[in-house]
């Protein structure tokens, strides 16, 4: 039987705890703000624990008016008796579990705070209310805002979030956070998560904990993250109430792993990667996720570990074979790399012989074509482009060349063979194609219907046609191929900025090309101002802030590229990144943006971030080089 308070006893005791409670709750110090000393922050903490503990226990009290009084004192308390909450949902009294429950999921609290900038406030604005999903997007969206303006949120979340799994995410999504910025903001934002957090003891809080350590000593404690991760995985392992799961786990072993990576400690990396392998479930999706993974992170020997692992699954799938080959090419040994890519190539080949092939059915020849071009995208994403190739003419050789699948593989190694620079290989590859729809208009309706654009291809070759004139030395032969490249494609700007870097010296050239500059200007300005008042008027079928973000990129690019006004192209172009944060085309174009402004030093530092979103785009890698030897010239 529970002890019974006599009503004489309970009310001084309950009115120094709801004294206590009102103290604390006025307190601007409690939760997020420093108090001025270790010390007294600790002396705080314990004093606002014992208070939220002695009205948690209140909470299976057998006066039902003392349960009332302590139950809306906690939820008066919301963020500050959180962590107390949490851990009183397994409490052995159930009643005290149930209320404590009821109380986690049902507080409704301002999850923003009056100095949380903007955009800060309108995504966390009725955080509470949304499903795990969308708190989950949130969460994301947070840690996309650029120059971290979401780390107190997050920072918050990682320790107020009601779902201890979303509190995880959150913890994560600061530490996977681009953390090569200035020592002393560093510093700054170790402090920042250690004042938001104050003395949590959930998991991802001692996680943010180790991690704004590192920030603040500027570098990667392998000993206490073999911790972390060890102790992760005992609740893993004894399926503890802490809701510990085998994903969280992994993620936090790669974010872990990465940061070791990025801190030259490779050696701690592969040590750590290595000895959590078995967290990898044995699915060709997650092995091909996690070889993805590991190349990214130029950790090449992770992946010939799991071709040692499941060499059975392997070899019966094309790109886990590619993936073991680049690892095992980016460790020096390119004959043993080509031979598992000739490996690759071979599961599920084209019928060798017309014989061979009356026995497939035409879907079933599709479906071969589609994995093949599947196969070949990926590895163009990674930048093998040889192995891409080779993949691309294997579909184009062995189709007809009106099948669809032959029309999409020719048209995608197109666009390959343009990025790196094979005038020729473009022009010779599309050139058939072009005269085989041209004497077949059911062919040409056809594709039309598939939305493949004849014209496009017509004015690529005549583009490319004129950049191999170009860099064979005949400029004047390669003006009228580009002035009909862009007549078949007038929105292409790409071959107008072709024709204004052409010739500057001849008066007639400059004047036409002048006149499409000025008109491709204006029509990028309307565009831009059309947009932004549909926008405002909020139309039914209004553009979406991606349209905008799109049609003051077409002006940044054409402008910087050209001539005009750089300043203005540069204000347009951080603006189309405020809309898309981290698309690395955006970021492209700012990059060349602070080029044309002469601020060659913001040109290198966007461009890299470009190019380490996109790392493989040869385009960018250009640009990159580009920008590097002026600013190298520069400082000279």
């Amino acid at each position: 039987m529970r002890f019974r308070m006599t009503p004489t006893a309970a009310g001084p005791r309950l009115g120094a705890i709801l004294t206590s409670l009102v103290l604390l709750a006025l307190s601007p110090n409690v939760g997020f703000a420093d108090t001025g000393g270790e010390s007294s922050q600790t002396s705080q903490a314990d004093s606002s624990k014992s208070v939220v503990n002695r009205l948690i226990e209140q909470l299976g009290s057998e006066t039902y008016a003392t349960r009332v009084r302590a139950r809306e004192s906690l939820a008066r308390l919301g963020l500050q008796a959180f962590d107390e909450l949490h851990l009183a949902q397994y409490h052995p009294d159930n009643e005290i579990a149930m209320t404590a429950r009821h109380l986690v999921s049902s507080l409704l609290v301002s999850w923003s705070k009056p100095s949380d900038p903007d955009e800060v406030r309108d995504i966390l604005h009725e955080y509470g209310a949304q499903s795990v999903d969308e708190r989950r997007s949130r969460i994301v969206r947070l840690a996309e805002l650029p120059e971290r303006a979401g780390l107190q949120a997050l920072v918050r979340l990682t320790r107020f979030e009601t779902s201890l799994d979303l509190s995880r995410v959150a913890a994560l999504a600061v530490m996977q956070q681009d953390s090569s910025y200035a020592v002393e903001q560093q510093k700054q934002d170790a402090q920042q998560i250690r004042e938001g957090l104050s003395h949590s003891d959930r998991a991802a809080a001692t996680w943010l904990i180790a991690y704004a350590n590192d920030l603040q000593n500027g570098t990667y404690d392998a000993a206490r993250w073999s911790e972390i991760v060890a102790e992760q995985r005992r609740q893993l392992d004894t399926a503890s109430n802490q809701q510990t799961t085998r994903d969280s786990v992994l993620e936090l072993v790669r974010v872990c792993v990465r940061h070791a990576w990025l801190s030259d400690k490779v050696d701690d990396a592969l040590m750590l990667a290595k000895a959590n392998l078995d967290l990898i479930p044995p699915t060709t999706r997650d092995l091909t996720e996690a070889c993805r993974w590991a190349i990214e992170n130029g950790l090449h020997p992770i992946v010939i570990e799991l071709q040692k692992r499941h060499l059975q699954m392997f070899d019966s799938q094309p790109m886990l074979l590619y993936s073991a080959a680049e690892a095992i090419k980016a460790e020096g040994d390119s004959g043993r790399a080509q031979l598992l890519a000739d490996q690759a190539i071979e599961i599920r080949p084209f019928p060798s012989d017309a014989a061979e092939r009356e026995t497939i059915s035409p879907n079933e020849l599709e479906e071969i074509a589609q994995t093949h071009r599947e196969i070949a995208q990926e590895l163009q994403k990674r930048g093998l482009y040889e192995w891409a190739e080779r993949e691309y003419r294997g579909i184009i050789d062995h189709l007809e060349m009106d099948a669809s699948p032959s029309v999409s593989a020719r048209d995608l190694l197109a666009t390959m063979l343009a990025d790196l620079e094979r005038h020729q290989d473009v022009v010779d590859l599309l050139t058939p194609l072009i005269n085989r729809i041209e004497s077949d208009d059911q062919l040409k309706n056809r594709l039309n219907a598939l939305r493949f654009s004849y014209d496009e291809m017509r004015s690529n070759i005549q583009w490319h046609s004129g950049l191999l004139k170009i860099e064979q030395g005949d400029r004047e032969a390669a003006k009228p191929l580009l002035v009909k490249a862009l007549r078949l494609r007038p929105e292409n700007i790409d071959i107008l900025i072709s024709m204004f870097r052409l010739d500057q010296n001849d008066p007639d050239w400059t004047e036409t090309v002048d006149l499409l500059l000025t008109q491709n200007v204006q029509r990028a300005k309307q565009e831009i101002a059309s947009i932004e008042v549909m926008m405002k008027q909020q139309a039914r079928f209004q553009p979406r802030g991606y349209d905008l973000a799109q049609a003051l990129n077409q002006y940044a690019w054409l402008v910087s590229n050209t001539k005009g006004d750089y300043e203005q192209a540069l204000r347009f172009s951080l603006k189309s990144i405020e809309l898309l944060p981290n698309d690395s085309a955006l970021l492209d174009t700012c990059a060349r943006c602070y080029f044309a402004v002469g601020d060659y030093k913001n040109a290198v530092a966007t461009q890299r971030k470009a190019v380490r979103l996109t790392p493989h785009s040869p385009p960018m890698i250009r640009q990159l080089e580009e920008f590097e030897a002026k600013l190298e010239a520069e400082t000279r």
